[in-house]
C-alpha cells in the first residue's frame, strides 16, 4: 500500500509556535511557584493555571509530532 505523499511543512513556523506555547506554559507553572504564601488563597486559580500549562504542553507536543513525524 503506497501513502499519500506529504504536505510541505514550515518547520520554522512550527518551531516558533511550539516555543510560544512552552513559554506560556513555564510562565503560568512559574507564577505558582513563586508564590509566597504558605496556602493557596484561590485553589480555583492555580487548577486552572496548571490545566491551562498542561494543555499548552500537549498541543506543543501534538504540533510537534504533526510537523516532524508523518
Amino acid at each position: 500500500m503506497s501513502r499519500v505523499p506529504r504536505a510541505p511543512v514550515d518547520l520554522a513556523a512550527i518551531t516558533r509556535d511550539i516555543k510560544n506555547r512552552c513559554a506560556r506554559a513555564s510562565g503560568n507553572i512559574e507564577l505558582i511557584a513563586q508564590d509566597k504564601d504558605p496556602i493557596f488563597q484561590d485553589p480555583r486559580q492555580i487548577v486552572l493555571e496548571l490545566v491551562l500549562a498542561r494543555h499548552e504542553i500537549e498541543a506543543a507536543i501534538s504540533i510537534m509530532k504533526k510537523g516532524w513525524w508523518p
